[in-house]
C-alpha cells in the first residue's frame, strides 16, 4: 500500500508564537484552592481524555484544543495557553508537526524533555515511517556504504541525552502521517508512557495509575480486537480521505487507499486541489473503484463539499471523521464508534 504522508516542517519554520489577548478555551481555568492535583496540559481533548483515564481524581487536564470547531492545523496558541502551558507539571502532545505550537510553546517557556510527552515518540508508526525513509535512502548503495550505517542508533540516540523539549521537537521523524491517535497501538503504547510519567510525579499514587492503564489497556485491545475480526470482510475494499486523519485505522482495517496522489495533502496543507485530482476522484466514484469517502467534518471547506457531492452523486458511502473527541463521549467510546461505522461496509 502507499502509505499517505505529509512533509513535516522544522521547528524553525513554525514562526513566531501568536499571542491573543483572549481565549475561547478553557486553558486558564485552575483547581480549587488548597488542591494538590497534577497540571497536565494537553493539545487536544484526546489526550486530555487518555490523562484523565489514567490520572483520574489525581489530574486536572487541560486541552487547548477543546472543540471540533477549532482546526488544529490552524490553531493558534493564546497567552492563557501559554500561562497553562507553563505552570503544568506533564505536557501530552501529538508532536510529528501535527500540533507545531506546542512546539513553540515549549521553546518559548524552554520546558526540558522530561517534562513533554509526544505521541509519535512513543508510537511504532513513527518508526515504520523512517524505516521506510531509510530503505529509499540505502536503496543502491554499496555494502560498504550500508556498513557505515551500523550501530549509528545507538550513538544517536545518546546524543539526545539532556536535550530540552524544543531540541527534540527538531528531530526530523521523516515521512509518516502524524495522525497516531487513529493507531490503536499507539495510544496503548502511550497510555504507559503517561502512567509511568505520572509515577514520577507522584509516586505514592504510582499503583493506580498503573493500574488505571491497564484497565485503559484492556479496553484499547477490544477495540483492536473488533478491528482484527472486521479486517477479513475489509480487505477487498477502497477508501478515499478527504484529509489522512483516519488512515492509521482504515488501514488496520485492511483496506487499500485509493485517494488521488496530492489530493488529501492539499486539502490539510489549505492549498488548492488540482483540476487532475478532482476528475480523478469523480472517476474513481463513477466507476465504483472506490468504496468509502471519509470525510473530515472538522475541516469542511467548499473543496471538500464538492468532493463529497461527487461522492454523494455516485452513490459512495460517505463516513464522517473528526480531529478531535465529540461532545460527551471519551476515546473508547469514541473510536468504538469509527468501527462500528465502517462495519456497514462488510455488509
Amino acid at each position: 500500500m502507499n502509505r499517505r504522508t505529509r512533509t513535516l516542517l522544522p521547528l524553525a519554520l513554525a514562526g513566531t508564537l501568536a499571542l491573543a489577548a483572549c481565549g475561547g478555551n478553557a486553558a486558564g481555568d485552575e483547581p480549587a484552592p488548597g488542591s494538590e492535583k497534577l497540571k497536565v496540559v494537553t493539545s487536544t481533548t484526546v489526550y486530555a481524555n487518555l490523562v484523565e483515564k489514567i490520572g483520574g481524581d489525581a489530574v486536572q487536564a487541560t486541552a487547548l484544543i477543546d472543540s471540533v470547531s477549532q482546526d488544529p492545523h490552524s490553531y493558534e496558541a493564546t497567552s492563557r495557553d501559554k500561562l497553562a502551558m507553563s505552570k503544568a507539571q506533564l505536557v501530552v502532545a501529538n508532536g510529528g508537526g501535527y500540533d507545531a505550537f506546542m512546539d513553540v510553546l515549549a521553546k518559548d517557556l524552554d520546558l526540558p524533555a522530561t517534562t513533554v510527552i509526544s505521541a509519535v515518540d512513543t508510537s511504532p508508526v513513527a518508526d515504520e515511517g523512517e524505516a521506510a525513509d531509510e530503505h529509499d535512502d540505502h536503496a543502491g548503495e554499496t555494502a560498504e556504504e550500508h556498513a557505515d550505517h551500523a550501530g549509528e542508533t545507538a550513538e544517536d540516540h545518546a546524543d539526545h541525552a539532556g536535550e530540552t523539549a524544543e531540541d527534540h521537537a527538531g528531530h526530523d521523524h521523516a515521512a509518516f502521517n502524524e495522525h497516531v491517535w487513529y493507531d490503536l497501538e499507539s495510544m496503548r503504547l502511550l497510555s504507559d508512557e503517561i502512567a509511568a510519567r505520572l509515577s514520577t510525579l507522584d509516586p505514592a499514587k504510582a499503583s493506580t495509575f498503573t493500574a488505571n492503564a491497564a484497565g485503559l489497556t484492556t479496553e484499547i485491545q477490544g477495540l483492536e480486537a473488533k478491528v482484527a475480526t472486521l479486517r477479513g470482510s475489509l480487505e477487498a475494499k477502497h477508501f478515499a480521505m478527504t484529509e489522512p486523519v483516519p488512515f492509521h485505522l482504515l488501514e488496520d482495517l485492511g483496506m487499500e487507499d485509493a485517494t488521488p496522489e496530492g489530493l488529501s495533502e492539499s486539502i490539510e496543507g489549505g492549498s488548492e486541489v488540482s483540476p487532475q485530482a478532482f476528475n480523478e476522484m469523480g472517476t474513481l466514484f463513477d466507476n465504483g473503484s472506490i468504496d468509502v469517502l471519509a470525510y473530515n467534518t472538522q475541516t469542511e471547506s467548499p473543496q471538500t463539499e464538492r468532493i463529497r457531492a461527487l461522492a454523494d452523486a455516485a452513490n459512495v458511502e460517505v463516513i464522517d471523521f473528526t480531529e478531535t473527541l465529540p461532545p460527551n463521549t471519551d476515546y473508547v467510546s469514541w473510536m468504538d464508534a469509527n468501527i462500528r461505522a465502517m462495519e456497514a461496509l462488510a455488509k
